[in-house]
């Protein structure tokens, strides 16, 4: 690691073409976050809508269990698929 530090400090091409790097991983990384922000947020307005046209009872506690349940299940979708990418990726390169 300590390898790694020195080339990049002796050598601004490199520093330069990591940081691009960086920038472009967090770039995919946030745009991937707010996609599953977007679909959690959807889905609970949908859900809300229902409630409200045939006329069910909302309470805040159900309202939270709802929210919370719902985005547990994108959560660990979305941590499936990173782990199934991730081996497909492993196994590709090996």
């Amino acid at each position: 690691m300590e390898n790694f530090s020195n080339i990049l400090s002796e050598n601004p091409t490199y520093l330069i073409i990591a940081v691009v790097f960086s920038v472009v991983i967090l770039f995919s990384l946030a745009k991937k976050l707010l996609k599953i922000t977007l679909v959690v947020l959807s889905v609970f307005i949908l859900w809300t809508a229902y409630t409200i046209w045939t006329g069910q009872e909302i309470s805040n506690e159900e309202l939270k269990e709802k929210f919370i349940e719902t985005s547990e299940r994108v959560k660990n979708s979305a941590i499936k698929k990173a782990q199934q990418k991730s081996k497909e990726e492993f196994l590709k390169n090996k």
